[in-house]
């Protein structure tokens, strides 16, 4: 090289060093350079090629700390030093590498020509490297008007071949290359760049940027990486006095160094202002020198807004940011002069929410306070929580919301941007984080609404958890920082139950990001919120209603109250809505085409049948005769009064009415039907929401392991809102720990709904009141109870024969007054058994009676006597009944002695031999005079038939007395024997355990040798 040369390349080496010396900051990369430096210099004293070392870097930092400016120095360096011949310089990055794929990369190193076998045996061979010669090759000298340091090519377009010389490829953002969510073409095209690299020491430098954290996966794709880029350039973040040095000399040169600022350049507001951009220093994505320019342009807008109120402006005025344009607005201020935080407070009900917002106001306005005084200011996050039912307001308020940051200069934009989690969540291993990122990249200075969020929640750890969906919040806990100047805010939308759940399972810095301990609550709206509303609304659609209409509008609107997921406002809307529609039917009917265009609502409008309650079904002893017992009915009459006392008294009394029973009885004594005609009058006098009528029992409730009681019972629970949920067997939530778990949680949402569902236990008195002795809680929450005795004969009989008479049969049970008193003394014997189930069988017994009156019927022409019941055919369905009940009772052995105790010998003689008197002789002569008269009086076939029934009915009570009398005899044997044998002192009963008979207190057993060897 000759001497003018090598000076003019020692002073363009000098003039490159000296430009990285100048920039701001980056005491690291500037050592770095340095270092590089020596070593080149140290090579020519050695006489060794420093092109033959590995030259290629990576640049390691946030955004606007020079990487790319960097880079274009460290290649004019490297081509200054002689490192690379080539003058080309090219920039781009790993997402464009990755569209371009694997064999347009691969075109970007191969000469047009290139031997098509080289290509296949991977690329172009190596250069060959000169000789060193006193430190240089025989190609060092460039012509005299040669820059040293000058690239003829440096766009960002890449075009085959263009790398096929050698030369300096940056690449910004390399870790894409290796993204989870990139597919694997990304990791092909960076062996191939690897690959290129060490065929082309001497005339190829590759530079690598991105985040740290990122380019860990980038390092780990290869485990020697790192030892082909041997150069790591740490880009560390600007700090205050930096960025405030950065910011006064963008000033100077964007206003040629016109611009002035109150209280000087590197005053006291500009110290503030660079305080506040610093604060989210350190985190990923953290600005630096780009942020610095968008917080010169936000200084720029204020001052322009508040010079455009002038008219003429003097160029002192002009070249003056004032501490308003610098900081932006005092915050008490803006809640005095604040457009959207006057409307939000016009907005009716949301108490809490207005007490947080002014909160928020009340910790700004310290925050800017201490900031004057050059203080820290109190942490604060722009990022909430809003909780509550649908329509309650939470989207309108984002919006003023979203405003009021805007009016506080907190947030740049303010448009206010819905998102469901569905937009998140991806369907690949990456997806869900480069959905997330992309999302908040695209709402920056913008309100940020992820509505239902609770949907995000992966699950416990422990459990099954849904990576996909932790994925997200990760991301958010990332990116999404709370700092002050970070001009963004999120907020999540929700149940609070659910989004406490989500924030339990999730990473544990999402509640900081979202100050999770306070959260902007949005209750629902009271009766008195809604009637407010309503009007508000009739008012902005110009719309009237009549005072019955208004008050029938509530009467739907407090109903609607009562069912799951009521949305409130929305309600109103829908409420509305729906009666303009009646309205226009109705007047199109009446008037046609002609009826006017105001419209004034009414009550048909609101609700088309409103005049339900004055015709409910308010006569319940008309409408349960024959099917529950009269005392019954007299409680329900009683109820009912009370309901009617509370309908006249308004809807302020409804609080008064109990809606929590229980029904004590046994089985077929109308528990079912009493609650459905109770769920039908509380529906019609506008009490309950709907007609909803659920029937489940104990076991719907019981979960079959841990963890599935409490969501199964909250399933369940929330299929009767709004209307009648009855639990028939209730008694047996009071076995296991299950059970236990399941009456807890079902104490819980009692009190959560009250008012808004009626709930009824069933089942057997002493059962019922052994949960209600043992379950805490449930005694204090059902203090009305309806007690349900069994079904007198003469009411079994009654709702038989209602039932024969609804089917079109003609029964035999009218025919006289002795065959009546027969089938009646058969209910008393049949009611005394176990497991006589009242009504139910009733019904079991007159479905037999029904079919078989019907099978058995034979049209004879119109006008014909219809299917009729004879003696005989309703006597063989009384006897298969108690044949089926008593086969039941005597499969159990520990009921055995009950049967004959419930159903005396005295009883079932004068049942079955229609007397007082036990003597078979005399109740069959006595039936069988009864039958000669008719016969004798009537003289038709019919007399002789039903004379013939009627013995056949005589024969079957004898057969069944002298069967009952054997029983009887036998159990009166072994109760006197265990009675001698047993000396139970308690006295208690005895019942079948095993192979014989265990005392009821547990402590005495006899077996049934010890009572065959007493009675033998």
């Amino acid at each position: 090289m000759s001497r003018p040369n090598r000076r003019r390349r020692e002073g363009t080496k000098e003039k490159i060093l000296s430009e990285v010396r100048g920039l701001v900051g980056l005491k690291e990369v500037k050592e770095q350079f340095d270092n590089i430096e020596s070593c080149i210099r140290i090579c020519h004293l050695q006489q060794t090629n420093p092109r033959a070392e590995r030259w290629h870097a990576v640049f390691q930092g946030n955004p606007g700390t020079g990487k790319t400016t960097v880079a274009r120095l460290y290649a004019k360096f490297l081509r200054c030093m002689h490192i690379v011949q080539s003058r080309t310089y090219k920039e781009t990055s790993g997402a464009q590498l990755v569209c371009m794929g694997p064999k347009e990369v691969k075109e970007l190193f191969e000469s047009p020509g290139a031997n098509p076998l080289q290509s296949f045996l991977g690329g172009r061979a190596p250069q060959r490297l000169a000789p060193p010669r006193g430190g240089h090759s025989d190609d060092d000298d460039d012509d005299e008007d040669d820059d040293p340091a000058s690239f003829k090519r440096t766009s960002s377009s890449l075009e085959p071949g263009c790398l096929s010389d050698g030369g300096v490829l940056f690449v910004d953002e390399a870790y894409q290359l290796t993204a989870p969510h990139v597919p694997s073409s990304g990791r092909q095209v960076l062996d191939i760049i690897l690959t290129e690299i060490e065929n082309n020491i001497g005339n190829l430098v590759v530079i690598f940027a991105g985040y740290k954290e990122e380019l860990e996966s980038f390092f780990g794709h290869n485990p020697g990486l790192q030892s082909r880029i041997p150069h790591i350039f740490p880009f560390k973040d600007f700090n205050d006095q930096e960025l405030l040095h950065i910011l006064a000399n963008r000033i100077q040169k964007k206003y040629n160094s016109k611009m002035n600022a109150e209280d000087g350049l590197y005053g006291k507001f500009m110290r503030i202002a660079i305080r506040r951009l610093a604060s989210s220093r350190g985190k990923k994505g953290f600005g630096n020198a780009r942020a610095v320019e968008n917080v010169l342009l936000k200084i720029w807008e204020r001052q322009a807004k508040r010079l455009s109120k002038y008219k003429h402006l003097a160029q002192g005025h002009v070249f003056t940011f004032t501490k308003e344009d610098i900081l932006g607005p005092d915050p008490d201020d803006v809640r005095r002069t604040s457009l959207a935080w006057n409307k939000l407070n016009q907005l009716t009900g949301l108490k809490e929410v207005k007490e947080s917002i002014n909160n928020m106001f009340e910790a700004l306005v310290v925050n800017y306070k201490r900031e004057m005084a050059e203080l820290a200011p109190l942490t604060f996050s722009l990022n909430r929580i809003f909780i509550g039912s649908p329509g309650t307001g939470k989207t309108s308020v984002a919006k003023l919301y979203g405003q009021i940051l805007v009016d506080l200069g907190l947030l740049s934009n303010g448009e206010v941007v819905t998102k469901n989690p569905a937009d998140f969540i991806g369907e690949a291993v990456g997806k869900s984080e480069a959905n997330t990122k992309s999302i908040l990249a695209a709402t920056v200075g913008k309100v940020l609404i992820i509505d239902e969020a609770y949907m995000l929640d992966p699950g416990e750890s422990s459990k099954h958890s849904d990576s996909y969906r932790s994925s997200v919040l990760d991301t958010l806990v990332a990116e999404v920082q709370s700092v002050p100047g970070e001009d963004r805010c999120v907020i999540l939308l929700g149940y609070e139950d659910r989004l406490k759940e989500m924030f339990r399972n999730a990473n544990p810095g999402l509640s900081g990001r979202f100050a999770a301990d306070k959260p902007f609550r949005f209750e629902d709206f009271t009766p008195v919120q809604l009637w407010d509303i309503l009007n508000k609304k009739l008012a902005a659609r110009n719309l009237q209603a009549t005072k019955e209409g208004l008050a029938t509008a509530m009467e739907v609107l407090n109903r609607a109250r009562m069912r799951q997921g009521f949305s409130n406002g929305r309600e109103v809307d829908n409420i509305l809505s729906s009666a303009m529609e009646n309205h226009l039917q109705r007047q199109s009917k009446t008037n046609g085409p002609n009826y006017g265009h105001d419209m004034i609502l009414s009550p048909e409008d609101f609700d088309p049948d409103y005049g339900r309650a004055k015709y409910a079904a308010t006569n319940c002893r008309a409408t349960l005769q024959n099917q529950v017992s009269k005392s019954i009915i007299s409680q329900l009459e009683e109820y009912q009064r009370l309901l009617n006392i509370t309908k006249l008294r308004g809807a302020g009394a409804a609080s008064l009415v109990p809606t929590s029973f229980v029904f004590k009885g046994p089985a077929g004594t109308g528990k079912t039907t009493v609650a459905r005609y109770m769920g039908t009058l509380l529906y019609d006098l506008g009490l309950i929401a709907t007609k909803t009528f659920v029937e489940c029992s104990a076991s719907d409730f019981i979960g079959e392991h841990v963890g599935h009681t409490a969501p199964k019972t909250r399933a369940q629970f929330e299929k009767g809102l709004g209307g009648v949920l009855f639990i028939d067997h209730a008694h047996q939530l009071n076995q296991g720990g299950y059970g236990t778990e399941a009456i807890n949680e079902f104490v819980r949402l009692l009190q959560k709904h009250s008012g808004k569902i009626v709930i009824i236990l069933a089942g057997p008195s002493e059962e019922i009141e052994s949960l209600m002795a043992k379950a805490q809680g449930l005694d204090s929450s059902f203090f009305k109870e309806i007690f349900f005795q069994k079904l007198t004969a003469q009411e079994c009989m009654a709702f038989l024969r209602k039932i024969l008479s609804e089917n079109g049969i003609n029964d035999c049970f009218s025919s006289n007054q002795a065959v009546h008193h027969i089938f009646t003394n058969q209910f008393e014997i049949l009611s005394n058994l176990t497991h006589w189930k009242n009504a139910s069988d009733v019904k079991s017994l007159s479905q037999w009676m029904v079919m078989d009156a019907l099978t058995n019927w034979i049209p004879q022409g119109q006008g014909s006597i219809g299917p009729s019941l004879s003696i005989t055919q309703a006597n063989l369905y009384f006897q298969k009944m108690f044949d089926k009940k008593t086969a039941m009772q005597m499969s159990d052995p520990n009921n055995i002695v009950d049967l004959f105790r419930q159903t005396d010998s005295a009883h079932m003689a004068n049942s079955f031999h229609m007397s007082e008197d036990k003597s078979e002789a005399k109740c069959e002569a006595k039936c069988e005079a009864k039958c000669e008269a008719k016969c004798e009086a009537t003289f038709n076939t019919q007399a002789v038939h039903a004379a013939t029934d009627m013995r056949v009915s005589v024969d079957m009570e004898k057969t069944a007395h002298v069967a009952y009398d054997e029983q009887w005899d036998k159990v009166k044997s072994v109760q006197e024997a265990l009675k001698h044998i047993g000396q139970c002192e308690a006295g208690f009963d005895w019942v079948r355990e095993g192979s014989g008979y265990r005392c009821k207190g547990g402590s005495h057993y006899v077996t049934d040798s010890q009572i065959q060897s007493y009675s033998s």
